[in-house]
C-alpha cells in the first residue's frame, strides 16, 4: 500500500480552519453549558422548591443517559415538526449545550456538596442571604475544586463537536470527510486529523493543569 501524505499537507490550511471552528464551537458550548449547569446544580440541591428539583433532576437523568447524536437529531430534524427551525450550526450548538450542561450540573453539584457544612453555618451566622452565601463563600471554593474535572469535560466537548459533521457543520471532522470524498486518501487524512485532535487535547490539558496549579490550587494542598 502506497501512502500519499501530500494530500493532507497540501490542504493543511483547510483542515486548520476546521480546527479553529472546532475550538470556537467548544468554547461557546462550554460557556453556555457552564451557566446552565450552575442553575441545574442549584435546583437539584434545593428540594424546598420541589418542582424545580424535579424538573432539573429529570433533565439531568434523561440527558446523561441518552446519546448526544440522538439529541442532535431530535433538535434538528424533530423540532421542525412543531414549526421550530434551526440552522445546522444553531442546532448543533443547542444540542451540545443541552448534552454538556447535564454533565456540568453534576460536576458543579459534586463540588458544592464537597464544601463542609460549617462553611454554610458560618456564613449564615454573619447574616448572609442564601444568594450571598452561594456567590461569595460556597461557589468560589466549589469552582476551585471542580476546575480540573471541568477541564476534562472541556476536552470531551472538543471530541463531541465531531458529531456535528452529520449536520454538515464545517468543523474539523466534517472538513476531513469532505476532503476524503474528493481524494479518497482516507488513512492519511484521518491520521492527520487524529494528530490535530491530539494537539488540541494536549494544549488544552496543559493550559488547564497550569492554571489550576498556578492560580487555583491552595498552597497547603500542594504540600
Amino acid at each position: 500500500m502506497l501512502l500519499d501524505w501530500s494530500t493532507p499537507i497540501r490542504n493543511w490550511n483547510y483542515l486548520l480552519g476546521g480546527a479553529v471552528m472546532t475550538l470556537w464551537l467548544t468554547i461557546l458550548v462550554f460557556f453556555l453549558s457552564f451557566l446552565l449547569g450552575v442553575i441545574l446544580a442549584v435546583c437539584r440541591m434545593n428540594k424546598q422548591v420541589y418542582p424545580l428539583y424535579l424538573i432539573s433532576t429529570t433533565y439531568v437523568e434523561l440527558i446523561r443517559n441518552t446519546p448526544a447524536l440522538v439529541q442532535i437529531f431530535l433538535i434538528y430534524f424533530g423540532l421542525p415538526q412543531f414549526g421550530i427551525h434551526f440552522s445546522p450550526i444553531e442546532a448543533g450548538i443547542i444540542a451540545l449545550t443541552v448534552n454538556n450542561s447535564a454533565y456540568m450540573a453534576e460536576i458543579i453539584r459534586a463540588g458544592i456538596q464537597s464544601i463542609h457544612k460549617g462553611q454554610w453555618e458560618a456564613s449564615r451566622s454573619i447574616g448572609l442571604t442564601y444568594m450571598q452565601m452561594f456567590r461569595y463563600v460556597i461557589f468560589p471554593q466549589a469552582f476551585k475544586r471542580t476546575f480540573p474535572i471541568a477541564g476534562n469535560q472541556f476536552i470531551m466537548v472538543i471530541f463531541n463537536t465531531s458529531l456535528l459533521a452529520i449536520l454538515d457543520v464545517k468543523e474539523l471532522t466534517d472538513r476531513a470527510l469532505i476532503l476524503n470524498g474528493q481524494t479518497f486518501r482516507t488513512l492519511e487524512i484521518f491520521v492527520f486529523v487524529t494528530g490535530i485532535y491530539y494537539v488540541l487535547y494536549f494544549i488544552i490539558s496543559t493550559l488547564f493543569n497550569w492554571t489550576n496549579r498556578r492560580w487555583l490550587l491552595n498552597k497547603h494542598e500542594t504540600r
